[in-house]
């Protein structure tokens, strides 16, 4: 079993016992904030450290033959929300076949006790563990009688049903950042390094920065217009970004690309921030150089035409 441990927050490393919040944590959204912050109550209450274990890859791609839901942020966005919410450790478990198959007593024994050090553990309503989550909260309190407090955190509802991470994911599969953003508590936004494209938006006449999307599929392709906080940077810039295929090119995949107009400089290896305001077209085909520039530089106009804050 895997367990790798990083510190989200700039503090001495150091061994003391941990809450432990259990949980994928993709989005970082409403319910799982209102998890989080009662991890991170019995934290302080306890002298522990609050810490949020997550599984890498999601369980669902070893256990379903669906295979995993499309990712809804990076890695780097989801540290900077688990600390912002008061998190100081991420753990990470590898989840393999061997780890599916561990029994309920197993993955106390392995994951909470021995790996984590665990004094508290919080989970959701209707947590389920183990080997063909045979585990319920009720097993978890009693394995962990004497060694660690168990919490059952209730579920967080709207009027049509719970908040949850595929919710989220249905209303940015159809584009609909509002959607999102109810479910969020904030804009939804894509945070990632630069990295080298084909210049073919600077051909153009329309440099891009193309960011790293981590296996982030969770969004409907299209043009959107974004604020982008480019590391180095305090102020925003506003943003014409394109998730598509660039299909006028014969392209095959997916890609995330960021114009930033009057923009001068090299942004590789640069970290940025984008947070989504307005969804402006779908991806399209265009049978010329000429139309599809002539829509650029629309796209450009419209993204600088949207009012909305990216707070």
């Amino acid at each position: 079993m895997q367990l790798r441990i990083e510190s989200l927050v700039d503090r001495p490393g150091h061994e003391k016992r941990r809450a432990v919040a259990i949980g994928n944590f993709d989005g970082v959204h409403l319910g799982h904030v209102s998890l989080l912050r009662v991890c991170v109550e019995a934290a302080r209450g306890q002298g522990l450290v609050p810490t949020a274990l997550t599984f890498d890859p999601h369980p669902a791609s070893v256990v379903s033959d669906r295979g995993a839901p499309p990712r809804i942020q990076t890695l780097r966005s989801r540290r900077r929300f688990l600390r912002e919410a008061g998190i100081e450790d991420l753990a990470q478990l590898g989840f393999d076949t061997a780890v599916a198959r561990l029994s309920p007593a197993d993955f106390v024994e392995q994951a909470l006790v021995g790996g984590m050090r665990a004094g508290c553990v919080v989970v959701g309503h209707g947590f389920r563990f183990g080997a063909a989550r045979a585990g319920d909260v009720d097993t978890l309190r009693s394995l962990g009688r004497g060694r660690f407090d168990t919490i059952e955190v209730p579920t967080l509802e709207d009027a049509e049903g719970r908040v949850s991470s595929s919710r989220i994911r249905d209303a940015l599969l159809r584009g609909d950042l509002a959607g999102a953003r109810r479910f969020l508590g904030r804009p939804y936004e894509i945070e990632g390094l630069v990295i080298e494209g084909d210049h073919r938006g600077r051909e153009l006449g329309f440099p891009t920065a193309n960011l790293d999307l981590e296996g982030v599929s969770a969004l409907k392709r299209g043009v959107y217009a974004a604020d982008g906080f480019i590391e180095g940077e305090t102020a925003p810039r506003r943003a014409a970004v394109n998730l598509g295929v660039r299909p006028t090119f014969g392209g095959e995949e997916a890609r995330l690309e960021a114009h930033f107009p009057g923009y001068q400089g090299d942004l590789y290896g640069r970290s940025i921030r984008l947070v989504f305001l307005a969804r402006l077209r779908d991806e399209r085909r265009f049978d010329s150089i000429d139309d599809l520039k002539a829509q650029l530089a629309a796209d450009v106009r419209a993204a600088e035409r949207v009012t909305g804050q990216s707070g």
